[in-house]
């Protein structure tokens, strides 16, 4: 197994530009930044202002995996709706 990055040429957007259509992650990473400013402040060890950032990593990776879950998941219906137009959804039953 490789355990190195890939080396990508292509210039990045700047993350104002890549999260403007996901504003919860953008909110979850500028609380992060907020959450890191008042560590600071208050004077926090290292150790306790590295638990404080992990826990909100682990919150960010859930909601990034959510979205992509829901993404897949609206692309996973549009391409077989395309397959099979007469594929009927199956929703909840009222």
């Amino acid at each position: 197994m490789n355990d190195e990055l890939p080396e990508k040429k292509k210039s990045h957007s700047p993350l104002d530009a890549r999260f403007a259509s996901r504003p919860q992650v953008y909110a979850r990473l500028q609380k992060i930044a907020d959450m890191m400013d008042q560590a600071i402040a208050e004077g926090c060890t290292a150790d306790e202002a590295e638990v404080r950032a992990m826990e909100q990593i682990q919150k960010l990776g859930g909601e990034l995996l959510g979205d992509w879950a829901c993404e897949e998941q609206q692309r996973s219906v549009v391409q077989s709706q395309r397959e099979n137009p007469s594929a009927i959804k199956h929703i909840k039953k009222k």
